[in-house]
């Protein structure tokens, strides 16, 4: 039996708080560990708080920090056209600067998406790319989750397996995001079919099957739906990644108004809530804080 899945709090859906705040849903979610990105930490850091005390608050909170969102610099393009001022500041990071982070905060994963546009770099240069950014995690232990969306440079399943069979590194996967995964080309057999060594963590969510927003990108960043509430199959999805055997976190990542309306706390809550529900749906165990 596998043991219990990391429960990840990926702030989304309490973007609107700050550090503190995602601090706070995840503890109030019973969250095991936590997510930041490179613009939550520069603005924790001009509040005042130094790299050791956000180490504290989550560790104390019973989520530590362990989960970097995001790294673009893999790939020769760090920022796509459509790109709003938010984005920019989590995706034009430097690989360097991504490493210290981690390495101040103590984090041990490390998601790295694409930030290029569609047919804006051949698939020789991503599959060096990605492998040189897995040899140099693999000398600090990092492990590597690559992330498909279906709006950029790397929009299905297929486009993400391309390049990590490519590279077929030992310290790296593909994150499966429902959303992204219903939205793009829904390659369900694919993903029944790869190996399970390369399927270790998810993030899941919902929607409707329609555009709601004036583009996919206005869907994604707006108008996702907390687990279980939209139209999505997130509990199928979710027990063929878990029937592989290596689920080691999977956790919540909903960007919605309808988010952003809630209180830290309450946004901690209703994530824990929804997730913790398809995932007992789906047969899948996760930790308890």
């Amino acid at each position: 039996m596998s043991s219990p899945a990391d429960f990840v709090f990926w702030p989304a859906s309490a973007r609107v708080h700050g550090f503190r705040g995602h601090v706070e849903a995840a503890r109030a979610g019973g969250f095991t560990s936590l997510a930041i990105a490179p613009e939550t930490y520069q603005d924790a850091l001009e509040s005042g708080l130094t790299p050791g005390d956000m180490k504290s608050m989550a560790a104390d909170a019973g989520a530590p920090l362990r989960y970097l969102d995001s790294l673009t610099d893999w790939a020769p393009i760090r920022v796509p056209a459509e790109c709003t001022p938010e984005l920019r500041a989590r995706f034009d990071i430097s690989t360097d600067h991504s490493f210290r982070m981690c390495e101040k905060l103590g984090l041990t994963s490390i998601l790295a998406v694409a930030g290029y546009d569609k047919g804006t770099v051949e698939l020789p240069r991503l599959i060096d790319g990605f492998g040189r950014l897995c040899d140099r995690a693999k000398h600090h232990g990092y492990w590597i989750d690559l992330e498909f969306m279906p709006f950029w440079g790397m929009p299905n399943l297929s486009d993400a397996w391309a390049i990590v069979s490519g590279v077929n590194p030992s310290n790296a996967g593909i994150l499966v995001d429902v959303w992204h995964f219903s939205k793009g080309a829904y390659e369900l057999d694919l993903l029944k079919n790869l190996p399970g060594k390369h399927l270790a963590g998810m993030q899941i969510d919902d929607g409707p099957r329609r555009q709601v927003g004036h583009s996919l990108f206005d869907d994604t960043i707006n108008h996702r739906k907390f687990p279980g509430e939209g139209e999505m199959d997130v509990v199928e999805i979710i027990r063929i990644v878990a029937a592989k055997g290596n689920l080691r976190h999977v956790g919540p990542e909903v960007f919605s108004l309808e988010a952003d309306a809630l209180s830290a706390r309450d946004a901690g809550v209703k994530s824990a809530q929804t997730s913790r529900k398809v995932l007992a749906q789906a047969g899948v165990e996760v930790a308890a804080a």
